[in-house]
């Protein structure tokens, strides 16, 4: 198994915002991407061809909500995961830097234990905010969930929900900018419906135009509207465990790069796939997961 530690594509030098100075994004467009009926999710794109800001996919920015908390203090921002590759939306300028940054945020809102309603204070803001709009914004951040240097790389892809910004990222740049990539690039994406599938659906088809790329393939796992054998809801660690042989060879050759995002315990899910492939065949898959996060195939990031 290749245990060599795997370089990382990072950002070319930029400015980084601080919470004590963050930078004042104008709001470009913010968009629905799920119809009315179901949750909130929304696509935003901030201006920041003013900033001096340089990121590269996997990257994250954060967004200071308005206001002070319960001590008078400036709010600590939120990360959110960028979802656009390191040009943008509309291309870089003569300096090669990105004019806009793009987030997916979902509205959060809910309630709490004694019935009140609670709105998720970044989420509202942001998802409320209209083109023209200042956001403060600070970052970008993050120097390990990134793409490897080497596209000869295999790439696994897991996200539920909101998680899927990064990756929506990732396939812009490998087939936008990059042009291609050498090793396979497998997407498992988990929602609950077909509509409800970012960047999948009617409301914005930005990944499903690159099914045609013969390296690309992405799978879905839809809870409301499919089932196993068995009768329970198929969520993305079943549709993995459909693909043992091709993605167990992946692993095991150890020229891969994987990458976890979304909801907090969405990756017990795959470790237990995993683990039952690694038991199978005599292999301590605990040793094996070590081994790949210390050379940085092995990524995660759950909110």
């Amino acid at each position: 198994m290749n245990l060599q530690l795997i370089e990382k594509v990072v950002p070319a030098d930029g400015e980084v915002y601080k919470p004590s100075d963050p930078f004042l994004a104008p709001v470009v467009e913010n968009r629905r991407l799920t119809p009315e009926d179901s949750e909130d999710v929304r696509h935003i794109v901030l201006d920041i061809s003013r900033s001096g800001m340089r990121y590269v996919e996997g990257q994250s920015i954060g967004i200071v909500p308005p206001g002070v908390d319960e001590k008078g203090k400036r709010h600590r921002p939120r990360l959110y995961s960028i979802a656009s590759a390191r040009c943008g939306e509309i291309g870089c300028d003569i300096d090669n830097k990105a004019t806009t940054v793009t987030l997916c945020v979902k509205r959060v809102v809910y309630q709490d234990e004694s019935g009140q309603e609670v709105r998720g204070l970044a989420s509202n803001h942001l998802c409320d905010a209209q083109p023209g709009d200042d956001l403060q914004m600070t970052g970008p951040i993050g120097r390990k969930f990134l793409l490897p240097a080497d596209d000869s790389n295999h790439l696994i892809m897991i996200a539920v929900g909101t998680g899927i910004a990064p990756f929506r990222a990732f396939v812009q740049y490998i087939y936008g900018d990059h042009g291609s990539w050498g090793g396979k690039v497998k997407l498992f994406y988990g929602a609950k419906t077909g509509l409800e599938t970012l960047y999948m659906n009617e409301q914005s088809n930005d990944i499903g135009q690159y099914y045609t790329q013969e390296t690309f393939e992405a799978i879905r796992a839809l809870s409301r509207e499919e089932t196993t054998e068995s009768g329970k809801r198929v969520y993305v660690q079943d549709k993995i465990a459909r693909q043992k042989d091709e993605l167990w060879t992946l692993i095991k050759e150890g020229h891969f790069c994987l990458y976890i995002c979304g909801l907090k315990g969405m990756e017990e899910g795959v470790d237990q796939v995993l683990s039952g492939w690694a038991s199978a065949e005599g292999l301590d898959w605990e040793e094996m997961k070590k081994g790949f996060k210390d050379n940085g195939r092995w990524n995660v990031e759950v909110y």
